[in-house]
């Protein structure tokens, strides 16, 4: 079996980013429906969606189908965007899913990175010069996931594996645009419910 990747990387593959913090086990439609509400699909980078993130940008105003930058695994660019909009562009959870040739009762295993916006900062390793920068604490966000799912009674099960070894906030690793982020080194690994449940939500070690 081929041994999941531990974070994003460039497109070449020879630097690595964001930790890969999530496992997702359910279907396309399954994850859209379980992530409803405030969670979107991210538009696609266009010459028009790129005016209007600088709009956004400029008067530090909302856009809820911004897009986002692509991040890459074993060379593949995320094949679903989601994020959760806040008061302003510069502030927003944004979630990167990819698939993996993995399932697990008989349902597709995916695998993902999420993180929370706290503002934005100018860098030269993006082509617009720009780029959102991270809350450092990359579990938090991992974790606002899960609250959601249960929340919305759409959580079966869910646990942790390991992922990236662990990173304290005194000796943080970066991502690829040089934020910084520490980490208990694990991956939530959550079983979606194919409909709203109230039979509870099953945590396992």
């Amino acid at each position: 079996m081929k041994r999941i990747a531990r974070c994003t990387t460039n497109k070449l593959g020879t630097t690595e980013g964001d930790p890969l913090n999530l496992v997702v086990i359910g279907d396309r439609v399954t994850i859209r429906q379980c992530l409803g509400g405030r969670w979107d699909e991210a538009e696609a980078i266009t010459f028009s969606t790129c005016v209007k993130t600088a709009r956004a940008f400029l008067l530090d105003a909302g856009y809820r189908y911004s897009p986002v930058s692509s991040l890459f695994v074993d060379g593949q660019m995320q094949t679903l965007a989601l994020q959760k909009a806040r008061a302003s562009i510069n502030e927003r959870i944004h979630l990167r899913l990819w698939p993996t040739e993995l399932s697990f009762r008989q349902q597709p295993v995916w695998i993902g990175q999420i993180s929370r916006d706290i503002g934005v900062r100018f860098t030269p390793k993006t082509w617009n010069l720009t780029t959102h920068r991270i809350d450092p604490d990359v579990d938090d966000a991992r974790d606002h996931v899960i609250d959601n799912l249960v929340s919305a009674r759409r959580l079966l099960e869910y646990g942790y594996v390991s992922g990236v070894e662990a990173a304290s906030e005194d000796a943080p690793r970066h991502n690829l645009t040089g934020d910084p982020y520490f980490t208990d080194g694990n991956r939530a690994v959550m079983i979606l419910a194919p409909a709203s449940t109230d039979a509870g939500y099953l945590r396992w070690s």
